[in-house]
């Protein structure tokens, strides 16, 4: 029978009775020591006596307690006291979502921050490998602040995952397991494979997360029935009635987010609570900030010293529109710096995404030819889109003054723009604006974007600045979202996506022949898919360099085709000069440029120019402070220069903006394993392998493990790089690295000069790496072996020199000269026979 008030538990004194579940009671009660009012979960007493049931209840406990999280129920204490089992947890004065189900509907404002906190617990939940399993209205109580708790993690069970977290004093492993076909939760909130009793992962938390939010907005759940098989068979079989059928006014955008939540194909679903997450603060943030603009525009009026476009002929008028200053605000003086945030997408259709990034990178680049303003990489900027970051918090990180933020709403050939700029010093608004317009009017619209910014930072264009800010390249539209297109899968840095983005960029060009940027842009793609072995490298190279041609031979001034003929002067043709005569061009013509930057400082790395080297590196990182890629490079160009502990501090940033970046525990592996810490090596660059890491970072693996004496697994990692060999997914060099590691000589040099015959690029740091090294990652020293000299003969590595290469504005090359100059360059025999066989150049041929 239920405890009296008074009753004692140890310390805890029972003050009521507040609920009942199927496992236990719970009582609010107060600790007599610290005095504080808690909530104490008793598991019944013929509950206790059932092992397996106790094993549930114990398993609530742990799982709650290993997590910290403002939405997630606090543990205190886990005890029992004269054969009685309890938690103890905080108290939580509030709602619980079933209750307020049944007082009245519930506004969709208030369902998406009840959601949006709901999965910001789960995400934290998924991150340390716990399943709830057990999301429902009665498990998430709304306290009277508006603070979301997520309570009883009483069905929550490790997730079984090989990937442990990164240090292994908190490794959390799967202790706890259903039986096969076991099935627990509760039957309306079920996912599809929780009620076949199947394994479960993350997905089943965002399933019921799902169904749970769907009956907020539409106070009626999405699959019932007359009696519970029938509500199982609704679950396995039925699909939901869109919420929008019963509430006309819900946003588009979250009817179409639940409906995913609720995919009974798992893949089709967010991956986890994470996933879902960014969706949903994504849309609070755009319905936020479209009723604050709408808000401004009405009742704000003009200020002047600034620009108005108008929303009938997009004539410009001085005037400007913004959330006026409140009287006793000092104006400040405006710096010259920005980050142009990634817009949001409005529109109903979630792969309009990709015009959305698109158009804030196009504006991104247009400000950053501007000599006068510091604008922000874009991988910096864009690394908080999805995350509920305010405006002062994103300035103080990427180290701006100014905020440029929008939102596209693409319906056919019709446009909304709203966009605004913001001071985050203060918050206030600089300048905001409306644009209702077609497809076509696109360019138009770009450009009073740039001139409305530029005009309230109070930037001088000067001389034909303005004309290079505005230049356009293409008036075909058609052309143009290709070409977006192409940006957007390139962007996400993966070989999948370096192959589709090339495909984009070839459709644009066969719409616009002359479409400069996509040529530009399509030598990026390709240098990448060569380099990390996703397409075969003469073939792509071919292609790359004529498509750099053709891009400077419309406009000299693309910095981004300059990157990459430098990139392939020196990790192709190993002209180091020819490299660095690129990516000096590159940062002449954009100051901006962190990928000129940074591989200018792999160059002089590997020239030994090591402090040269670091200043260009530090520059990236200070133009691209978040970019996971940028701290990677940076912390191999201090591997190089033998600066160890600066390469660590590197790992340490990026595990600090990314936890679980392959590149990070690659590169702290590395470390490791040239100062012959070979355990702490494996270690790491096994972790790398789990988050992701690519073929040569699996080489460094299969290195580790040789010189750790785990000969078997080194053998394993060979014989899978061999494997990969045959779908073109592994270097030469890679493998050349484990046969040395081996101790085999002979496969060494045998792998060292097919390395050479492919190009791979890693070779021109081969001697630098040598002296970093110091036979730690190779093993033996075979350097006294005769074939040695031999083999850096073929590899035409230049003299030690430490005179610059010299490239001013007054003395440079244009840029088809340098082209030129470098295309007709001695290369090795294997290279000098070859024929360019790309149309340009046969085009070429005919004409002479």
């Amino acid at each position: 029978m239920p405890l009296s008030p008074n009753t004692s538990l140890g310390r805890y004194e029972i003050t009521s009775l507040v609920g009942e579940g199927g496992m236990g009671e719970v009582y609010l009660a107060e600790d007599k020591r610290l005095r504080r009012r808690v909530a104490l979960k008793l598991l019944l007493t013929d509950f206790a006596a059932d092992q397996e049931r106790l094993a549930r209840f114990e398993r609530e406990a742990h799982a709650a307690s290993s997590l910290s999280h403002p939405n997630i129920l606090t543990i205190y204490e886990i005890g029992s006291e004269n054969g009685t089992h309890f938690i103890v947890t905080e108290f939580v004065e509030g709602e619980s979502l079933r209750a307020l189900t049944k007082r009245a509907p519930i506004e969709p404002a208030k369902v998406l921050e009840i959601g949006i906190q709901a999965a910001s617990a789960l995400a934290a939940a998924h991150a340390a490998r716990i399943v709830h399993r057990d999301i429902k209205p009665e498990n998430i109580m709304v306290r009277a602040d508006g603070l979301v708790k997520v309570l009883d993690f009483g069905l929550a069970k490790f997730i079984e995952q090989p990937i442990p977290q990164p240090d292994a004093e908190t490794q959390i492993i799967d202790l706890y397991k259903t039986e096969a076909g076991m099935v627990m939760g509760t039957v309306s909130y079920m996912s599809p494979e929780q009620a076949r009793g199947q394994e479960l992962d993350e997905r089943t938390d965002v399933w019921s997360l799902g169904v749970v939010l769907y009956e907020l907005l539409t106070a009626r759940q999405p699959f019932t029935g007359d009696t519970m098989t029938d509500t199982v068979a609704s679950v396995l079989r039925s699909e939901p009635e869109p919420p929008t059928r019963w509430v006309t006014e819900l946003p588009a955008e979250l009817d179409r987010i639940i409906l995913k939540t609720l995919s009974k194909d798992r893949e089709v679903r967010y991956r986890s609570a994470q996933d879902l997450l960014v969706e949903l603060r994504q849309l609070q943030k755009r319905l936020e900030f479209e009723a604050e603009l709408e808000r401004s525009n009405l009742s704000n009026p003009p200020v002047s010293g600034g620009h108005f476009v108008t929303q009938k002929t997009g004539d410009i008028e001085e005037a400007t529109t913004g959330k006026s200053r409140p009287s006793g605000v000092t104006t400040q003086t405006i710096r010259n710096s920005i980050a142009v945030l990634p817009f949001v997408n409005t529109s109903a259709d979630a792969e309009n995404e990709y015009f959305c990034d698109g158009l804030a990178e196009e504006l991104l680049n247009a400000l950053a030819k501007i000599e006068e303003l510091k604008v922000a990489a874009r991988t910096s900027a864009f690394s908080f889109k999805g995350k509920d970051v305010n405006v002062s918090q994103i300035a103080r990180s990427l180290n701006v003054d100014t905020i440029l933020e929008g939102s596209v709403r693409k319906s056919g050939t019709r446009l909304r723009i709203l966009v605004r700029l913001v001071n985050a010093a203060d918050g206030y608004q600089l300048w905001s604006e409306r644009y209702d317009r077609q497809m076509q009017d696109i360019f138009d619209v770009q450009d009073e974007i740039t001139l409305a910014v530029v005009d309230a930072l109070k930037v001088q264009l000067l001389g034909e600045e303005k004309a290079v800010v505005l230049k356009r390249y293409t008036d075909n539209t058609e052309a143009y979202e290709l070409y977006l297109k192409g940006r957007f899968h390139y962007n996400k840095h993966t070989p999948e996506g370096w192959v589709r983005a090339i495909g984009y960029y070839e459709q644009a060009i066969a719409r616009e022949r002359d479409y400069a940027p996509a040529y530009a842009a399509m030598t990026s793609a390709l240098v990448f898919a060569w380099f990390f072995g996703v397409l075969p490298p003469r073939e792509t190279i071919t292609k790359c360099k004529a498509a750099a041609r053709r891009a400077l031979e419309i406009d000299d001034r693309l910095d981004e085709s300059h990157c990459a003929l430098g990139r392939i002067g020196f990790y192709y043709e190993w002209d180091w000069r020819k490299g660095e005569r690129g990516y000096r061009r590159a940062v002449e013509i954009n100051a901006n440029s962190a990928q000129g930057h940074l591989g200018l400082g792999m160059i002089l790395v590997s020239r030994e120019r090591f402090d040269e080297a670091v200043a260009e590196g530090r520059r990236a990182v200070e133009l691209d402070p978040l970019s996971l890629v940028t701290n990677l490079y940076m912390g191999w160009i201090y591997y190089f220069a033998d600066r160890p502990e600066n390469a660590l501090r590197q790992v340490a940033k990026m595990i600090e903006i990314e936890p679980r970046f392959h590149g990070a525990y690659w590169l702290k592996g590395t470390v490791s394993l040239t100062q012959g810490r070979y355990e702490e090596a494996v270690a790491a660059l096994e972790m790398a392998q789990r988050l992701g890491g690519n073929p040569i970072a699996k080489g460094y693996l299969g290195c580790a493990y040789a010189r750790a004496g785990m000969r078997e697994e080194a053998f394993a990692v060979l014989n899978e790089l061999l494997a990969m060999r045959e779908q073109q997914r592994s270097e030469a060099f890679t493998i050349a690295r484990v046969y040395s590691a081996l101790g085999d000589r002979d496969k060494l040099f045998e792998w060292l000069s097919k390395a050479i015959d492919e190009r791979n690029g890693e070779l021109v740091l081969f001697d630098v790496g040598s002296k970093v090294e110091k036979g730690n990652i190779w093993g033996e020293n075979f350097r006294t072996d005769p074939r040695f000299p031999e083999l850096l003969h073929r590899i035409q590595l230049p003299p030690d020199e430490n005179t610059s290469v010299e490239l001013t504005k007054s003395s440079s090359e244009s840029a088809t000269q340098i082209f030129e100059s470098a295309e007709h360059a001695a290369l090795p025999d294997t290279e000098a026979a070859r024929e360019d066989t790309t149309p340009q150049a046969q085009d070429e041929k005919s004409g002479e």
